[in-house]
């Protein structure tokens, strides 16, 4: 027989609506002593108790549900992201439910309607759906609640939770200027529109500074293959740059590799900055300089929005933005240009 509050109320020796206020995160005016919280936590670990979500939802009320469409599950900033959005989401009371769907619109949708089966209150989006309409347009048909996680580039049908990449990317060029770097390449990847916007923003600077004949671009996935097939070619011709602003870490990684295979030396030879700071990046040889966004702080950010919309029953129309300061985190993958 499954667990019920009213076992759980017996043994800890309290009532069904402490026991209710205490499982459910539910506050009032009486305050619960820390002892007796911890008593009846204690009592619900050893029997074993299971809410039952569903059925919260089909009374009506919060299912304490939320459903996370990742674009990529493999992508080492989308994996800081979700570790974000669950400290936040257990810190609150709530569970998760985790699609990765590998940016394939149809799949969203499946999900999308699995989460609504289930009774999700709301959904975030990690990753960015720009070329995905009828997806983005089913979710929030079907959905109220609906945040998007990172890779934005401006306000969308539904608010997010992002850093301005056009300030990231200036910081990073800033930081390349200023050690004596004009042969500056860029390298990113097209099918997300931050990745895009860094590659403007990259060409203005350059321009800005009167040094369009050093403007290089090159265009490949967001990956450390990505980078690793780009390095190869680079370091292979006869005058590569002195520097590299990688869109993303992980096409920095690989252009680091590219760079030891031919012998290169970073940052003596050439400097290399990523984007992101994903965990591994101060783990790289030499460790990677880049640009913070802070994934952690983004996934917990965003989810706290949407359960504050959730509570407060906010439209998404009248939800701002989030915007998030990045950082330049610098390492030892940048150096002064070598006469």
């Amino acid at each position: 027989m499954a667990t019920t509050l009213k076992h759980i109320a017996q043994k800890a020796g309290v009532s069904v609506t402490t026991v209710s206020r205490i499982l459910n995160g539910r506050e009032s005016g009486l305050p619960i002593r820390d002892d007796t919280r911890q008593r009846v936590l204690a009592v619900a670990l050893e029997l074993g108790y299971k809410p039952n979500l569903l059925a919260r939802g089909l009374r009506g009320s919060h299912s304490s549900l939320l459903g996370v469409i990742v674009r990529d599950i493999t992508e080492p900033f989308f994996a800081q992201i979700v570790k974000g959005i669950n400290a936040a989401a257990i810190q609150r009371g709530n569970r998760l439910f985790l699609g990765h769907v590998e940016r394939q619109p149809d799949t969203t949708i499946d999900y999308g309607s699995m989460f609504e089966q289930s009774h999700a209150d709301g959904i975030l989006i990690i990753g960015d759906m720009q070329d995905d309409a009828q997806a983005v347009q089913y979710l929030t048909e079907h959905h109220h609640y609906v945040v998007g996680v990172t890779d934005r580039t401006h306000r969308r049908a539904f608010p997010g939770v992002y850093t301005d990449s056009e300030v990231g990317t200036r910081l990073a060029m800033e930081h390349l200027w200023g050690l004596g770097h004009r042969r500056i390449l860029c390298v990113s990847d097209p099918s997300i529109s931050d990745g895009t916007l860094r590659v403007a923003t990259y060409e203005r600077f350059m321009r800005e500074r009167r040094a369009e004949e050093h403007i290089g671009v090159v265009l490949t996935t967001r990956s450390p293959e990505g980078g690793l097939e780009v390095g190869q070619r680079l370091f292979a011709q006869p005058a590569p740059p002195t520097a590299i602003f990688a869109a993303t870490d992980t096409l920095a990684i690989g252009l680091i590799q590219a760079a030891y295979e031919a012998g290169i030396a970073v940052p003596g030879q050439v400097s290399v900055i990523g984007y992101d700071d994903i965990d591994m990046a101060r783990f790289t040889i030499p460790p990677l300089t880049t640009i913070s966004q802070s994934g952690f702080t983004m996934g917990y950010t965003a989810t706290n929005l949407i359960l504050d919309m959730i509570e407060q029953q906010a439209n998404a129309a009248d939800t701002a933005d989030i915007v998030l300061p990045s950082r330049l985190i610098v390492r030892q993958s940048t150096g002064a240009v070598q006469s």
